[in-house]
């Protein structure tokens, strides 16, 4: 064999094996998991990549274990693909953990059954330990470690999860997002405008959230403005028919849909003030602003809601009332017309026992 072509050959390998390294890398992702059941399938969200599922992996005897690839360090969520299959949070849709992936191996012991170790992280791994000891110091400690994390070369791109943890406050943010290295931010550019895209939707809607509650409490004391729309049985019930009723001291008007997660969550809270007072003269008026008739009837029924319900396809309700977003509840007084109480989340329960003891 020709010895002038050993030198090149051995070259172009060199040269694939240092390309496949900076195409992808791996990393051991392995822990234990309690209050999961066996054969419970999870899976890795990468959050820098559009929530992209980049590792499946399933629960054998309380462990598990997953083998991802990554082009570079990311940020992903654990996830119970099946949240019933686990104690996790419903509301959490199945969450778990959130940590980094790096090469390594990442231990990562999930408590299912325990809401706060969901935001412990990982251990193992450079950032992972720096990120576990931010998650689990005590409150009035974690500004300092993180700022330690961003000037430490080897952890600087927590930067992108520090930023986002203040982004109430975009000038900070965006200053920490300056100490990254340039580097940094060329290979995460395309997530950094994700970032400062949803920073910016989200500033938005705090500004139109602030002016419908400015505009709400101006019907605080207001005489309530009537509406007429129809209910489950396609009669239309008008709000002023529900006020004169003399069996009614009180009527909740409630802006809902069942596609509204917090919306949903309130139906058992306004059952329970339901049954203990509407003996007592309470009455509730369902707005619900959902599209589509045959599943809100549905809903209703298979949700045990005996009050007044009625369909709203048009804004008109909602802004005669400055609605802009649900849930939203207001309480009418119905001897004088007034509204008492505007607010997503009123303690109904407190309000009752003072107003029908």
């Amino acid at each position: 064999m020709n010895n002038n072509h050993i030198i090149p050959i051995l070259s172009v390998l060199a040269i694939s094996l240092v390309g496949c390294k900076s195409q992808s890398e791996y990393c051991t992702v392995k822990g234990s998991i309690q209050g999961a059941k066996d054969g419970a399938e999870l899976e890795l969200q990468d959050e820098w990549n559009k929530f992209k599922v980049v590792a499946k992996a399933t629960v054998e005897n309380g462990t598990f274990e997953f083998h991802p690839r990554f082009k570079s360090p990311t940020h992903v969520y654990l996830y119970a693909k099946d949240p019933e299959d686990v104690n996790a949070n419903p509301l959490d849709g199945g969450q778990l953990k959130d940590f980094f992936l790096e090469p390594g191996t990442i231990i990562v012991d999930v408590h299912a059954d325990d809401e706060a170790d969901m935001y412990t992280g990982a251990i193992g791994t450079v950032l992972n330990d720096a990120y576990h000891r931010i998650r689990t110091a005590e409150d009035d400690a974690k500004e300092a470690l993180w700022e330690e994390a961003v000037r430490d070369g080897r952890t600087s791109l927590l930067a992108l999860e520090y930023a986002d943890e203040v982004s109430g406050d975009l000038t900070r943010a965006s200053e920490i997002l300056s100490r990254l290295s340039p580097d940094q931010a060329k290979d995460y550019k395309k997530y950094i405008a994700t970032m400062k895209n949803n920073w910016a939707r989200r500033a938005k809607k705090d500004e139109r959230r602030k002016n419908a509650a400015e505009e709400g409490m101006k019907l605080l004391h207001q005489h309530y403005i009537d509406m007429e729309y129809p209910d489950v049985d396609d009669n239309r019930v008008s709000l002023s028919s529900i006020v004169a009723n003399p069996a009614n001291r009180y009527v909740i008007l409630d802006f809902w849909a069942t596609w509204c997660g917090p919306c949903v969550q309130s139906i058992p809270m306004l059952k329970d003030v339901y049954d203990h007072y509407h003996d007592k003269g309470l009455e509730i008026y369902s707005v619900s602003q959902d599209s589509k008739t045959k599943e809100w009837k549905t809903f209703v029924a298979e949700n045990g809601m005996t009050w007044v319900n009625v369909l709203c396809k048009d804004l008109k309700a909602a802004r005669d009332y400055g609605v802009e977003f649900i849930p939203a509840v207001f309480l009418i007084d119905c001897r004088t017309g007034e509204i008492l109480v505007n607010d997503a989340h009123p303690d109904l329960d407190a309000i009752f026992s003072e107003l029908l003891p």
